[in-house]
């Protein structure tokens, strides 16, 4: 066979393709004994391809097609092949014997890509799919036979695949055509195969060779140093009254003393139930001075909800604020803080010494279970975290930040106690006016400074907040259009991770250079990314895959009926190390995020692997809602919840999809009225779980649709909710739908 002539190629880019003079970025050689293993080249490539492609962008299915460019003709052979994690090389391999039958002199693969990094498929020519029928030219491989095996030439356009990406792709499919000639993943699952080549493996170790140091004191202790060297600073202005850093050590004192009469100590969890007020510091620091565990339990939670958080730890006690609900005292037994302040601040000596590996804080976020998933943090995670954060921000004592989180939050105690460590001012304004971020609120405390989940941020006008000179975002993917928005108007942060590690990345935003889902990194943690389907093969920067984190800003432990060691693993690769760098024993957790790695170590995030989704900057488990909602069902149907964008609606909603089987009968005009008998119970929820946690909408489906490997097909509930109308689902006139499964996922 010749080599086929790039000329050809190029005359069929430009019917094809917006960029028409791809340049070249690498070459390389795969050196194959034809006589022991005489494998047809296209087959090979097509295989090395598939896998790359599926592992790169994390996909179960792959289409492209392969282009025979021979001397006088070009065939382009359209190829589909499934490359689940449950598939191996042999059953990859017999797929294309059936579809490529083709013999060439070389190889040009095309791949199709969805909107928003989202690939239906793979190929050596990358692009998305525009409007015109023309793709932007970004990844081309040519191939030719020679008598000592294959020689391929790398091309891209740059303008989506950065020519370092095309390298480290390129590499990766050396590594595959290695293995895969000579037979020796005949039988491995494609799950269990490495794509990662030595020299991205040992890019990677070089970022991620040292584990980061924690922060060596306590955050109370740190926050007591304030006090002693500018005692009359203003620590806390709040809408019910002030303290300096004076006062406020001071009277946590005194409280912590009246905690310890009451036996709080280390390990005794203590839930502080308040509305927005300056007592919430005054109570956090007074639990953490008494070595106790403090969990924020918000005024707005429900009963039925707060009685589940109360169940898995039992605490001995709440305090609460004067306007605690009558209910509480029903759950647990309650103070004031002002029924523990102790008069005697003489025995100053009861104080303990805390240890960083001492637990302090506990929260709770959506669990799968269908209840309250517990998270403890220990004095060394808090301060870690919190120190991360003012540093980032440049934070001091000129800092005035305005608290606009749910006290259920994680944010909001890391908004309290990261301005407290850098000697600022925390502007507490009344429940009301921080949950909607009060333009006029945040003026009248002076506040410069605030964290605002996106949707917030959208929502405020930059004009009524003149005093405000830094905006931190956190919570939920920050879209260009909000940043545009405050482009100019502040200092603007991008904040990302889970509760279990709040503070995986973070950056400055540059409105001139952002793009949704660039996170950024910190210093506190080191980033893995892998395998989504297997945490035991690592990836290389670039591919999309499951971010793990390693460092001291991870979560202690679960509380409750909660796997612990689920998310927690050591994956073989890191005992392994690299030439050069050592491996190690380590703890690193997995989250579940789906993320992109550059060569910095900075992180773009894509979205979610499982059933975790965020609503208004909380993360909600859909499964929970599932649960919650079979609760009060009249009848036992099947029930999947989702987000949707109704047609006409910009913003996602909350929706819970009902299977009424073909056995229940409908209304000849419209389900409406079996629906409305069959959700009535559902009003109760509101009882139980948070607003967020509720359906906006019930959209009943005959049957759930599916995916080839047997889960259940998100994507066509989505497209099958962006079909209706926001009239029709409030209306409730939606006809009864039979969902037919599909391939995509």
């Amino acid at each position: 066979m010749s080599h086929p002539q790039m000329s050809s190629c190029r005359e069929f880019f430009p019917n094809k393709f917006n960029t028409h003079t791809p340049c070249k970025v690498t070459s390389f050689d795969v050196i194959l004994d034809w006589e022991k293993y005489p494998v047809i080249p296209e087959r090979l490539v097509a295989a090395a391809w598939s896998i790359v492609g599926s592992r790169w962008f994390y996909k179960d299915e792959i289409h492209f097609h392969l282009r025979v460019a021979g001397d006088n003709t070009h065939v382009s052979l359209p190829v589909r092949v499934l490359t689940g994690p449950d598939m191996n090389v042999g059953g990859l391999l017999r797929q294309l014997e059936g579809q490529i039958v083709l013999e060439n002199q070389g190889i040009l693969c095309k791949h199709n890509a969805a909107e928003h990094a989202q690939p239906q498929g793979f190929s050596i020519v990358y692009g998305p799919e525009p409007n015109d029928g023309k793709r932007d030219c970004v990844y081309i491989l040519e191939c030719g036979q020679r008598e000592s095996g294959l020689h391929f030439k790398v091309y891209t356009s740059g303008d989506v695949l950065r020519l370092e990406e095309a390298q480290r792709i390129a590499r990766s499919t050396q590594k595959l055509l290695e293995d895969l000639a000579y037979g020796r993943l005949e039988n491995t699952a494609l799950s269990d195969i490495g794509i990662i080549s030595e020299r991205d493996l040992a890019d990677v170790w070089r970022r991620n060779g040292t584990v980061p140091q924690a922060v060596e004191t306590p955050a109370h202790e740190t926050i007591r140093r304030h006090a002693r060297e500018r005692p009359e600073a203003c620590a806390v202005c709040a809408w019910d009254g002030s303290w300096t850093y004076k006062e406020l050590d001071h009277f946590s004192t005194r409280l912590a003393l009246g905690l310890i009469r009451e036996g709080v100590g280390r390990d005794v969890t203590v839930p502080l139930h308040f509305e927005k007020s300056k007592w919430m510091p005054v109570a956090i620091l007074g639990v953490m001075k008494a070595g106790g565990v403090f969990l924020q339990l918000a005024s707005s939670i429900p009963k039925g909800r707060t009685e589940a958080i109360l169940s898995v730890d039992k605490p001995p006690f709440a305090l609460t604020g004067a306007d605690a609900p009558s209910w509480l005292a029903d759950l647990v037994r309650t103070y004031t803080v002002h029924d523990l302040l102790s008069q005697d601040t003489e025995e100053l000596s009861l104080i303990p010494k805390c240890s960083l590996s001492q637990d302090c804080v506990q929260l709770f976020t959506s669990g799968s279970t269908g209840q309250p998933k517990g998270i403890v943090w220990t004095h060394e995670v808090l301060a870690t975290n919190c120190q991360e954060i003012a540093n980032i921000q440049s934070m001091g004592p000129h800092t005035r930040q305005f608290q606009t989180a749910s006290y259920e939050f994680d944010v909001s105690m890391m908004e309290t106690i990261a301005v407290l460590l850098a000697g600022g001012c925390l502007c507490i304004p009344p429940e009301k006016d921080g949950v909607n971020c009060s333009p006029a609120t945040l003026e009248a405390l002076r506040a410069n400074s605030v964290y605002l989940t996106p949707t917030l941020a959208e929502g405020l006008d930059p004009d009524a907040v003149p005093s405000l000179k830094t905006l931190a975002s956190e919570g939920e993917i920050l879209p260009k259009h909000v940043v545009s928005k405050w482009a100019g108007r502040v200092t603007m942060f991008n904040f990302y991770g889970p509760a279990e590690c709040p503070h995986v990345a973070a950056c400055v935003v540059d409105p001139e250079a952002f793009q949704t889902g660039f996170a950024g990194s910190t210093s506190v943690c080191l980033r893995w990314v892998v395998d989504p389907h297997n945490h035991d093969k690592l990836l290389p920067d670039g591919a999309i895959g499951e971010l793990l984190v390693e460092g001291p800003i991870l979560l202690d432990r679960y509380v409750g009926n909660v796997p612990n060691a689920a998310p927690f693993v050591s994956p073989t690769w890191l005992h392994c190390g690299c030439p050069g760098v050592p491996g190690r024993q380590g703890r690193l957790f997995k989250t579940g995020d789906l993320v992109r790695c550059d060569d910095n170590g900075n992180l773009t995030v894509i979205g979610r692997k499982d059933t975790q989704v965020q609503i208004h900057g909380e993360r909600v488990e859909l499964s929970e809602v599932e649960h919650n909602v079979r609760r009060f069902l009249k009848e036992h149907v099947g029930v999947v919840a989702e987000m949707i964008i109704p047609s006409g609606y910009t913003k996602p909603i909350l929706a819970a999809f009902l299977v009424i089987g073909d056995d229940m009968a409908l209304s000849p005009c419209s389900p409406g009225g079996i629906l409305k008998d069959l959700i009535a119970g559902v009003e109760r929820l509101a009882d139980y779980v948070p607003q967020t946690f509720i359906p906006a909408v019930y959209i009943p489906v005959r049957q759930i649709p599916m995916t080839v490997s047997g889960k259940t097909n998100r994507r066509k509930l989505r497209q099958m909710g962006a079909s209706m109308g926001l009239e029709d689902l409030a209306a409730g006139h939606l006809a009864c739908r039979r969902a037919t499964g599909e391939s995509d996922a």
